[in-house]
C-alpha cells in the first residue's frame, strides 16, 4: 500500500451524495456547519472485522452525537444489503451505498480483490475540513473508539462559540 494519502489534512473533503439504508440520499450538505463527521469506509457486511469495527463505533455513538458529530459508514454494497446489515448488527448511524466506488476512490484506495474500498476513517470538522485520516488493509488496524472520541472532543473545544462544552 502507498504511504501517501489521496486527501490532504486541513483541506475540505470532496462533496458527495449517496443513497443510504435510511431510505434517502445522504449529502454532505445535510451536515455542513452543523456536525463534525466520522466517515468510515469498509469492506462490507461479509467482512467480520469490518462488522466488529462498526459495532465498536456503535458502542460510542451516543457520545459521538453529544459531541455534535455524525458517523457515516460507506461500502460498495447495494442499499438492500446495507438495510439488512443494519438490522442484523443493529447499526443506528447511516450506512451509505457507493456501488460504483466513485466516492470511495476520492477518499481512499480501492481493494481490487474485494471490490471495495480499503478500510479507512476520516474525521472532519463541521466545515468539512479534514482533520484526521487513516487507511488500512483491515478495519482492526484503524484508530480505536477512544481516539475517535478524543478527536471529536478536540474539534468541539477548538470552536467554543459552536460548542456546548
Amino acid at each position: 500500500m502507498e504511504t501517501t494519502f489521496p486527501l490532504r489534512l486541513r483541506e475540505v473533503i470532496p462533496y458527495f451524495g449517496l443513497p443510504s439504508n435510511k431510505g434517502k440520499q445522504i449529502s454532505l450538505w445535510d451536515y455542513k456547519q452543523r456536525f463534525h463527521l466520522v466517515i468510515i469506509f469498509h469492506h462490507g457486511g461479509k467482512c467480520y472485522i469490518c462488522r466488529k469495527y462498526l459495532k465498536d463505533i456503535d458502542s460510542i455513538y451516543d457520545k459521538v452525537q453529544k459531541l455534535n458529530a455524525e458517523v457515516l459508514a460507506i461500502s460498495s454494497e447495494p442499499v438492500s444489503q446495507l438495510k439488512q446489515q443494519a438490522r442484523e448488527v443493529d447499526i443506528p448511524f447511516p450506512m451509505l451505498a457507493d456501488t460504483t466506488g466513485e466516492t470511495s476512490r476520492l477518499f481512499t484506495y480501492w481493494d481490487e480483490k474485494k471490490n471495495s474500498p480499503f478500510p479507512s476513517i476520516f474525521i472532519c470538522d463541521r466545515f468539512g475540513e479534514l482533520r484526521r485520516q487513516e487507511i488500512a488493509t483491515e478495519a482492526d488496524q484503524l484508530m480505536e473508539k477512544e481516539e475517535v472520541l478524543s478527536w471529536l472532543l478536540l474539534l468541539e473545544k477548538e470552536c467554543p462559540e459552536c460548542s456546548h462544552l
